[in-house]
Parts: C-alpha cells; structure tokens; sequence
C-alpha cells in the first residue's frame, strides 16, 4: 500500500509529517504489513503573505486551503496540519480523523536580554523585567489583549515567518522579547531558548495550540481506518471542546480570543476569554462531563455572550 502525506514545507510542519509517518509506520510494522509513505510539501497561501496581517486575505485557513485542495484531488491521501491553524469549520466532504496526543499547550516568552536572577519567572511577574515601552513581536491580537493586561505600555509589533525568523529577528534586536507557542520550540529541541512558560489558565492559548491533526476525504474509509489509533480520546475531547467554544463565539481570526481546556477524570473544565483592541476584557469557565464534550465548548461560548462577550468583540479594530 502506498500512503502519501501533505504537509507545509516549514521545519515544523515536516517535523509533525515525520512523526505521523512514523507512527503508521509502526502500526503496519506490528501487522507484519507493508506500506509505502510519502510526504508531500505544498506551499500555502499563508507562508506567501509575511508581510500582512493574515486577517486581511482570509485568516488561518490560509495555512491549510491548498492542502485541502490536494486532498480533494486525491494527490494526498491524508493532511497533517498544526490544529490551531485548522478553522473552525472544514469542508463537509472532510474530516478530522485522529488527533494526536497534545504536547505542551502553553504561550512562552523569549527575551532579548536574559534575567541575572535566578528566580523562577510566571505569567506575572516576567512583565516587570521588561524596560519602559519594551517592543514585544508578536502577530497575534490574542496575545496582545493578554500582556496588555499585565503591562499597558508595551509596543507591539509583528512577527511572522517560521521559528528560525521569529528567533533571529529576536537576536539581531528587533524586539526586547517575543511570545511563542512552546510546543514548536520543544518539538525543534529549541526549548531553551524559552525564558517564560505562560500558564495557560492566565495567558489562555490559542484553541487547539499544542495538537496535531490528521485530515482526510470523509468517503476514503480505508484511510479512516488506518489513521484512527493514532487519535488520543482526552486530547480529542479537550481541544473539541475549545474549537466549538470558539465555534459558538461566532468571531474571525481577527478577534482576541482564546479557550484551554484540560481532563480530569471523566470531566473536561474548560476556561475562554473574549476581548478587543481598547482593552476590554472578559472570561469565564465551566465544567462538564467529557463525552459531552462539544456542548461544554457550546455552554461556554453561550456563557460569555450572555455576560457581554458580543458586544466586546463588536469594538474590534483590524490592525
């Protein structure tokens, strides 16, 4: 059998392909079967535009649009994406077939010039290393909205490209600092470059930050069938529960939001906030059982619109 795998052409993204490779490897090998796999790098729509906003061409689902194409070609078979780059919506002739199990979920802080102190840095107390009007890279209005509310005079500026760039740019003094996702770093053995893990019930990520997803043609169920003992059920459940909280907001990329949600037992708590571009800020949580998991991202979501989540969000401005 020959499998073929499409994939953007970052270190990243090959990373993550390379791994989901090596895995179906394995479960044939265990069968004492055979199968033949292929990665397939395309370019997307997102890696062309670096130097805009994203939110002005058609938000995350830049990062996936012609790697879907190739699915619906079948010149993949299935897709390897970063879940967090995957929209709340898909095409209905798609699926999501297996998530795999979440790394590290959590934002981090790189800084420019690195603490003497040996005291162990948070979500917190970090914001008071950083100078007056401290210049912090970081595209993302979700994580603007959140260090704005521990330091509000620090000048954002943006910062796109793959992690090597954001790095660079870092060391070559663009920036006093810059906010990553810290499972990229780890999964490049780059994590030591971090200086600040963000706890994700403070600095709340980016739904579905720290999964990877498998995507495939709903109608190919030989290759649901391949690509079903990879999903990781808990992972499946808690990152679902965040996408259809999000879902429920009903925003656009170009809104600050964010949602983590975490198992214990047979629960899923779910934590989101809402804000905007002045600086108006909501959150909320809730908990429920984690086979219901789909409603509890909706209670969610219904939650933070009753308590004024729409009207927040309606003030945003595009930047």
């Amino acid at each position: 059998m020959k499998l073929k795998i499409g994939t953007r052409g970052s270190k990243l993204a090959l990373y993550q392909a390379n791994l989901v490779k090596d895995k179906i490897k394995q479960l044939f090998d265990d069968q004492n079967k055979k199968i033949d796999i292929e990665i397939k790098t395309i370019k997307t729509s997102g890696d062309r535009i670096l130097t805009a906003s994203l939110s002005n061409f058609g938000g995350k689902g830049l990062f996936v649009k012609e790697i879907e194409e190739a699915l619906f070609s079948e010149d993949i078979d299935i897709a390897v994406h970063s879940l967090k780059d995957v929209p709340q919506v898909i095409p209905e002739e798609l699926a999501l077939g297996a998530v795999l199990k979440r790394d590290d979920p959590r934002d981090c802080v790189i800084l420019k010039d690195k603490p003497e102190s040996d005291k162990e840095l948070d979500s917190v107390n970090f914001a008071s290393l950083l100078k007056n009007h401290a210049i912090v890279g970081t595209s993302s209005l979700r994580r603007r909205a959140l260090l704005a509310r521990f330091r509000d005079d620090i000048i954002f500026e943006p910062l796109r490209g793959n992690i090597d760039t954001r790095l660079g740019k870092l060391r070559d003094g663009f920036f006093d600092a810059i906010v990553l996702s810290s499972s990229g770093l780890i999964r490049l053995n780059l994590s030591s470059n971090i200086d600040v893990y963000l706890d994700p019930l403070t600095f709340i990520p980016q739904c579905g930050q720290g999964a990877i997803v498998i995507e495939y043609k709903s109608a190919r169920a030989d290759i649901g069938e391949i690509i079903k003992p990879l999903n990781d059920e808990d992972t499946k459940f808690s990152v679902f529960a965040e996408r259809a909280c999000i879902k429920g907001l009903n925003c656009g990329c170009a809104s600050p939001v964010g949602a983590y949600s975490y198992i214990e037992g047979n629960d899923v708590h779910i934590k989101g906030f809402v804000s905007n571009t002045y600086g108006e800020y909501l959150e909320d949580g809730v908990t429920g059982k984690k086979i219901d998991y789909e409603n509890v991202g909706k209670k969610l979501a219904l939650s933070l619109i009753n308590k004024g989540g729409f009207e927040i969000l309606s003030k945003n401005t595009i930047l």
